[in-house]
């Protein structure tokens, strides 16, 4: 568990940590409302601490009473982002995907899909030279950028309606291209997530709760950061620009 992998960080509403870890950090920070487990684990991790997640535990714990207390607790989660960001930087980027994958997807969302399409494929060449001991290096390159793409697109996607969204919607007012890759970006990863883990809701409901679930979340990184007057919390981490080296993590 370390910011920036896949499983960035465990609730305290179920962990277990060794006291001498605990008092060594000095427990959690008192000056944190929200998002003081994030903190704890991140500085366990700084100071040396091996921070694991133990999928075999499973905790249950009642939900909210009403989808207005939902809502709210979701919003004050999000105001975590902006202090949390603060105290570790970098480690709550959005969104962090390649450069060129970001610059790849925003041709194609302004009018410009051979331009985006030449882009990829200049990173799938450059991907290809990286490769030479395998017996196929140009098919493993496709596979492998293409797969970055996709998954650097939905990553931008969730971005533009979870952190993103009132620069969204602005956009969106102005330009019909950025509407239509506006309600892309709210539609398909909810619909991925519903079909991969086929809740008891039918997709309209899920798509309907995944995006009230963003704003609502969105909501409060945006009330952090005006009360933070820090934008960190909203700036994405734009790796494999040329010039920049990016210290690989253990979900690389």
């Amino acid at each position: 568990v370390r910011a920036g992998t896949r499983i960035s960080y465990v609730p305290a509403a179920a962990l277990v940590v060794r006291r001498a870890a605990f008092d060594a950090i000095g427990g959690f920070d008192h000056a944190l409302r929200y998002g003081e487990d994030v903190d704890l684990v991140w500085r366990l991790d700084a100071a040396g601490w091996r921070c694991r997640y133990e999928p075999a535990s499973v905790f249950t714990h009642a939900p909210r009473p009403s989808w207005a207390a939902w809502l709210r607790q979701r919003f004050d989660y999000g105001t975590s982002a902006a202090p949390l960001a603060e105290r570790h930087p970098g480690a709550l980027a959005p969104a962090r995907v390649s450069g060129w994958t970001a610059a790849s997807w925003a041709m194609v969302v302004v009018g410009q899909p051979i331009i985006g399409v030449g882009i990829a494929a200049a990173t799938t060449a450059a991907l290809t030279r990286k490769l030479p001991g395998l017996r196929r290096p140009g098919v493993e390159a496709l596979r492998l950028a293409g797969l970055g793409h996709l998954y650097g697109g939905r990553i931008l996607a969730s971005a533009c309606w979870r952190a993103w969204w009132p620069i969204t919607v602005t956009l969106a007012v102005v330009s019909r291209r950025v509407r239509r890759a506006a309600l892309a970006a709210a539609i398909v990863p909810s619909l991925l997530d519903w079909w991969k883990e086929r809740p008891p809701v039918d997709p309209i409901t899920a798509v309907a709760v995944h995006l009230a679930d963003d704003l609502a979340y969105g909501s409060g990184v945006w009330a952090g950061i005006i009360r933070a007057r820090n934008l960190a919390a909203i700036t994405p981490d734009l790796t494999s620009w040329p010039g920049k080296r990016t210290a690989p993590t253990s979900a690389e």
